[in-house]
């Protein structure tokens, strides 16, 4: 037996909102059982506010560097800029010839 889901709004919103979801052919109740459908799968609302979504790029974020692994610096390049660095590691796989 199929259960019944209440909700209040004005008569006016409900009144536009059915002629509107006849028009793109279906109805509150095909809605309101995909939006069930929907909260279900993903248990997530479709509408998240955008903070929501914020947090939660940020937190995927976050896990994602942290699970980068840790490497040791080699202690040469640690008083050089990115430049000088970047010429010594070429220099020490031999791209750079005598001249550096």
């Amino acid at each position: 037996m199929d259960a019944m889901v209440t909700g209040r709004m004005s008569q006016a919103k409900k009144e536009l909102g059915n002629q509107v979801l006849r028009e793109l052919g279906t109805n509150a109740s095909q809605v309101i059982n995909e939006l069930y459908d929907y909260v279900i799968s993903r248990r997530a609302l479709p509408f998240s506010a955008p903070e929501e979504e914020r947090g939660e790029r940020l937190r995927a974020a976050v896990t994602a560097v942290d699970a980068v692994p840790k490497v040791e610096l080699d202690a040469r390049f640690a008083a050089m800029d990115v430049r000088q660095a970047r010429m010594e590691r070429l220099s020490d796989d031999g791209l750079m010839g005598d001249g550096r």
